[in-house]
Parts: C-alpha cells; sequence; structure tokens
C-alpha cells in the first residue's frame, strides 16, 4: 500500500539540464520558457503545428488548440525564443492529430458518445508523439516542461518509485483531469512549473518580465468558438426523432450530434410543466431519448481503457470520482478489474452519466481531510492525488 507520507513534489530541473518546453503562443507556455532559462536551463522550445486548414472557420471566430492562428501563435513563440537564446522548433503532427484526435472525436459523436479530445491528444499527441517526434528531429532533453496547472509528486521525492499527478494549487485552473491518461513513461521526465501558482500570479510574472502574451486571453477551447459542427459532414448533421423513454415520438432533433446528455436547452419538445432533458443518445437508430431530470440520475457506471497511478488498479478502493470536468468530485466504491474495465458505485446517484466521457479517481492524501473545496463544490481538493481514470461506457441501470 502507498505511503502517502512519503510523497513529496518533484523539484524543478536544475541548473545547466536541458528542457524541452511545449509552447502554444499563450501566457502559461511562454511565462514556463522564461523561468526555465532563469534557472540556467537551456531551453528548446517546441511547438505542435496540428492545423492543416482542410476545415475552414469563419473570420473572426476566434482561436482553438484547432485553428487557423498558428501561424500568429507561432511567431510569437519565435519571437520570445529568440529573445532568450533559445532554440526554438515547430513539428507537424496535422496528420496524426488529424486521425487519433480528429476523426475520433467525429466517431465518437457519431455512436452518441461525449468524446473529451484533450484526455485523447494529451497521452498520444502533446505528451506522446510530439517529446518523441523532437527526440526524432535531433534535440534530446532532459525534462520535457509545460505550461499546465498541476503538480507531481513521488515516494521520497524520487519518480523512480513513481509519478503521481495532483490538481494544480488553483482551483479555478487545475488540469490535472485533464491529464489522467498521460503514463508513467512520460511523467517521469515531466515538470510542471505553474503547479504552485494562481493565474492571477502567472500574469503578474510574465509582466514582471515584459512578456508580450502577458495579458493574451486564455485558449482552452478544443476548436475556434467550439463550432463542433464544422467538424462534421452534412449526413452526420441528419434529422430524426424525438423520443420519450416509452418510445412515443414527440418531435424531431436536428442531428444527434448536436446533442449531448443532460441537455435541456435546445430540445425543442415538451410534454407539460415538467421540463425535458436528453437522458441518451441512439444513435443505431438516429433518435433523442429524453425524459424528466429523475430519469438522469444513477448509481453507477461501467468504463474501460484504465490507466492506473503505480498502486492502485488491483484491488477495490474507494475514491472521490469525477465523471466529467464540470462535475463535484462523489465519493464511490471503484471496482477495477484485469481486462482494463472498471465498476464504480456511488454513495450518492450521479446526474448525466454521459458514455465516450472519462472518469477520474482522486484519493486524499490524509483522513479526515477536507474533501470539498470551500465555495467551490466542482473543483477537486488540492490534498489528493490522481488514481486513475477510464472511459465511462454505460450507466448502471436504477438509482438505489
Amino acid at each position: 500500500m502507498l505511503n502517502f507520507d512519503s510523497l513529496q513534489e518533484l523539484p524543478l530541473p536544475p541548473a545547466g539540464s536541458v528542457v524541452a518546453v511545449a509552447m502554444s503562443g499563450g501566457v502559461d507556455s511562454s511565462l514556463v520558457a522564461h523561468l526555465m532559462a532563469e534557472r540556467g536551463c537551456r531551453v528548446v522550445g517546441v511547438t505542435m503545428k496540428v492545423y492543416d486548414g482542410s476545415i475552414q472557420f469563419p473570420e473572426g471566430a476566434g482561436n482553438g488548440c484547432y485553428g487557423p492562428d498558428e501561424a500568429e501563435d507561432e511567431a510569437a513563440c519565435r519571437r520570445l525564443c529568440d529573445a532568450l537564446g533559445a532554440e526554438y522548433v515547430v513539428i507537424d503532427l496535422s496528420k496524426p492529430y488529424g486521425k487519433e484526435v480528429l476523426d475520433y472525436f467525429r466517431t465518437e459523436y457519431k455512436l452518441g458518445r461525449t468524446p473529451n479530445p484533450c484526455l485523447r491528444c494529451n497521452p498520444l499527441i502533446k505528451f506522446g508523439l510530439l517529446p518523441h517526434a523532437l527526440r526524432q528531429a535531433g534535440h534530446d532533453f532532459d525534462y520535457y516542461v509545460t505550461g499546465h496547472y498541476a503538480r507531481l509528486l513521488a515516494p521520497e521525492g524520487n519518480p523512480d518509485l513513481g509519478v503521481y499527478l495532483a490538481p494544480g494549487i488553483d482551483p479555478y485552473k487545475d488540469q490535472s483531469y485533464f491529464l489522467q491518461r498521460v503514463g508513467q513513461d512520460i511523467l517521469v521526465k515531466t515538470r510542471f512549473p505553474l503547479g504552485n501558482l494562481r493565474k492571477e500570479e502567472v500574469r503578474r510574472l510574465a509582466r514582471e518580465r515584459g512578456l508580450e502574451v502577458a495579458e493574451k486571453k486564455d485558449s482552452q477551447d478544443f476548436v475556434a468558438k467550439e463550432d463542433y459542427e464544422t467538424l462534421f459532414e452534412k449526413d452526420a448533421l441528419k434529422r430524426g426523432a424525438i423520443i420519450d423513454t416509452q418510445g412515443r415520438v414527440l418531435g424531431e432533433h436536428q442531428g444527434i450530434v448536436r446533442y449531448t446528455i443532460g441537455q435541456r436547452r435546445g430540445v425543442g419538445v415538451s410534454t407539460g410543466t415538467e421540463p425535458l432533458y436528453v437522458v441518451a443518445l441512439d444513435a443505431q437508430n438516429n433518435q433523442v431519448v429524453v425524459g424528466h431530470e429523475r430519469e438522469l440520475f444513477s448509481r453507477g457506471l461501467e468504463a474501460s481503457q484504465s490507466v492506473w497511478a503505480p498502486g492502485f488498479g488491483q484491488e477495490n478502493f474507494r475514491a472521490l470520482a469525477k465523471i466529467r470536468l464540470a462535475s463535484k468530485p462523489a465519493w464511490a466504491l471503484v471496482e477495477p478489474n484485469q481486462d482494463g474495465t472498471v465498476r464504480v458505485i456511488f454513495d450518492e446517484p450521479q446526474r448525466a452519466i454521459a458514455p465516450g466521457q472519462s472518469v477520474a479517481f482522486y484519493i486524499p492524501l490524509s483522513a479526515g481531510s477536507n474533501t470539498e473545496e470551500p465555495g467551490l463544490p466542482n473543483r477537486v481538493p488540492v490534498n489528493t492525488i490522481l488514481a486513475g481514470g477510464a472511459v465511462i461506457e454505460r450507466k448502471l441501470s436504477g438509482t438505489a
């Protein structure tokens, strides 16, 4: 059993080490590059190019991870690296990104599921292909450093004994949920310098250093303006029936990719004074199933493709389970299986469990510690570690 008392935060890279800094052109990664240079590290800035121009976004749509503003972001990164005397490399990963993230996203949505593209991109692309491709391009490094708001712990501070993700101290910016599927092979050499900073501190430090992106607006959208419809061909927007849980046709939907479980607004049908919500998506029959809010609740779920932190995944354990980024962490019994599937039974029924989303399991580091962030019930407590995560396949029937 893991001795939580032995966990210590991993130190930042020492002077003289070579650090690869994943840069996006925003304030977070730009400050990280600057901080690493100040420590006396040799910085290699690296940006992954993922937009290939095959999908056109309307002018003024804004920016996202996938969108047409990459050239502007790359130019900002290059200027900063030039000022630091650092190398800067752009690696074209648009083809694998298209296959592993965009195609996956489309396929899942058309199956009536709700995928999270960041949870696909992080292990496969940003923490997978990108550092690998950088080495293949002849740029070796000792540490892989990003601007994520998360922390890394290890027994006695020794990553060779296993690395554990922990939430960043800024509850509004914590990104540990998005990193739940990143493996030990890269976490051992990864560092998150912003994990112990709050966003306002990051901007202050950026202003003090005269960074041109100090006031740049955060962009955490998957695509520009979250215009998901742009990603789909017209046949994916095929209309079909909206039915209730008894199979009665109540209206017509505008394409199942436009709907998510738990949605109320925009459904466009009613049967009385009690509002209706999307409770299921039947892709095989191209139907949107609606019901009353009580029908959204379930006491458990089954998930697959589990990824575990060292010491977890072999035996049942209790954890704070988070079924989506915006959900409140809820106590549950986690039952791992040898085939990578997981059964999760909640102490209290949970609302809108959606296939395709991911469930993350957090463990408090000390008995009796506060397991709810004061005033922020949907945030993960700082004093926890991430035990693992899995992709939700189905909710269990019943609420008892």
